[in-house]
């Protein structure tokens, strides 16, 4: 399976990450700054089998960062939460190197 991630700039500083596997876009990732793009695409790799699975039960996804519950909460396009991105799939982000 081949993942492919689009970076489309939504503001002066904020990318939008656009999740293709196949060739087929699935949603999208947490909005990232550009120092985060490469780190970010790596997580989405790392957690493709479970993106993937969830995409096939609900439809396009939204990957948010919930900072009270500090995960990474997978929500399907109605908000709902189906999933969480594993830790283990987690790298650090560029302001902790």
């Amino acid at each position: 399976m081949s993942v492919h991630v689009r970076a489309e700039l939504i503001g002066e500083k904020l990318h939008r990450l656009h999740i293709f596997i196949d060739g087929v876009g699935i949603g999208e990732y947490e909005k990232s700054q550009e120092a985060d793009i490469d780190r970010k695409t790596a997580e989405i790799i790392a957690a493709r089998d479970l993106l993937l699975d969830l995409y096939k039960k609900h439809g396009t996804l939204h990957v948010r960062w919930d900072g009270k519950s500090r995960k990474k909460s997978v929500r399907s396009a109605a908000g709902i939460e189906v999933g969480i991105v594993p830790k283990s799939a987690w790298g650090k982000p560029s302001w902790e190197r």
